[in-house]
């Protein structure tokens, strides 16, 4: 009786992508005034930093306000000074050099209209909520630095995703419950099996998807089409056959360069092949067996959807028959039969009875055989 042979050279469906973004916080002004004119308050000082040498002499015509002369006594005069004073004029700076502080964190002061305007600090933000940002002097760098304080019991703080809860795998894990990645996001990897955190997808294990990661966290999306085409579905990422939901765990990813990706394994899926059911729209339910190991049976989702032969039309594989049929000699010759099942004598319609195989195909507790 010919058997079809297990398929297990699965390809991951697409490429993946993150960003993140949190706010931060601003950085603190120290900007200070440099060169900036005095308000003068007591008698004998101009409005301008300078400081008189004395009383005010009046010139005579090279005051530009008017005076008050008192004649010849020694009392003070109002006077509007043109500039005789030996300080600073009141322009205040000429350049942005007699403005600097020396500092670059706090800004680079300027000089404009003859007067010192202080800069605009630089913003260092890197998104990440529990680091401690701050501009570094001489060069003005931004450094981060993480702080464990700012994160929740049995959180660290990371440079790449903030808080993060304590994970056995680097940078995350793959099989569900997940680790490593922030709330909202899921663990995921490309074609070279590379891990990377991303938006979590929505769909479920066993239905259909478009990219890595529309599949929910602890899935990936593959293409289980052999023909060349695309039917794909997510498929949960394992470590033991407990996590397959009756599925098995043994489902290797091509690396592309004709091995397999280290450390990564998917489940089969359970589905059943009388009734064609447990599988997207798109694919099938078959019976497959291993190549190698225990030779276990099992049933998957496969595509695309089969031959056309229906009980008793002549075949010489599997190919050749109805999804739901098998190509198998009941002693008169290959011909396609229906799956039934063994374990409930369901199935077959008609006179027809179901039949089994020796030794017996049984995959997920249950015993199959073929309408005859």
């Amino acid at each position: 009786m010919a058997r079809r042979a297990a398929f297990i050279a699965l390809a991951i469906f697409a490429s993946v992508a993150c960003g993140c973004a949190e706010g931060g916080r601003a950085p603190l002004d120290l900007d200070r005034d440099a060169g900036l004119p005095a308000v003068d308050g007591g008698s004998g000082m101009d409005a301008t930093a300078g400081t008189d040498s004395g009383a005010p002499t009046d010139a005579g015509g090279s005051d530009v306000g008017p005076v008050t002369d008192a004649g010849t006594d020694s009392g003070p005069r109002l006077v509007v000074d043109a500039g005789s004073d030996s300080g600073p004029s009141d322009a205040g700076c000429t350049s942005a050099a007699v403005c600097s502080d020396g500092l670059v964190c706090n800004g680079v002061e300027r000089c404009e209209s003859g007067r010192c305007v202080a800069g605009t600090p630089p913003v260092c933000d890197d998104g990440i909520a529990c680091t401690d940002d701050a501009c570094t002097e001489p060069a003005g760098a931004c450094e981060y630095v993480p702080n464990d304080t700012r994160c929740g019991a049995g959180e660290s703080c990371t440079l790449t995703s903030g808080c993060m809860a304590g994970c056995s795998e680097t940078p995350c894990k793959l099989v569900a419950p997940q680790c490593g990645c922030p709330t909202g996001q899921g663990c995921y990897i490309d074609g070279t099996g590379a891990r990377s955190c991303a938006t979590a997808g929505a769909n479920a294990p066993g239905t259909a998807c478009t990219s890595i990661t529309s599949c929910t966290p602890g899935s990936l999306c593959i293409n289980i089409d052999r023909s060349g085409g695309t039917v794909a579905v997510c498929s949960p990422f394992c470590t033991s056959d407990s996590q397959c939901m009756g599925g098995l765990c043994f489902y290797t990813l091509d690396d592309g360069s004709g091995g397999s990706i280290p450390g990564v394994t998917l489940c089969t899926r359970a589905c059943d092949p009388v009734g064609q059911t447990g599988c997207r729209t798109g694919a099938y339910c078959d019976i497959f067996q291993e190549t190698a190991g225990a030779m276990r049976y099992f049933t998957d989702c496969t595509a695309p959807p089969m031959g056309s032969g229906g009980q008793g039309a002549a075949c010489a594989d599997v190919n050749q028959c109805l999804s739901g049929y098998t190509c198998a000699d009941p002693g008169t010759g290959l011909q396609c039969m229906k799956w039934c099942n063994r374990s409930t004598m369901t199935g077959c319609t008609g006179l027809r009875t179901c039949i089994g195989f020796s030794p017996a195909i049984i995959a997920g507790g249950t015993e199959y055989g073929v309408c005859f």
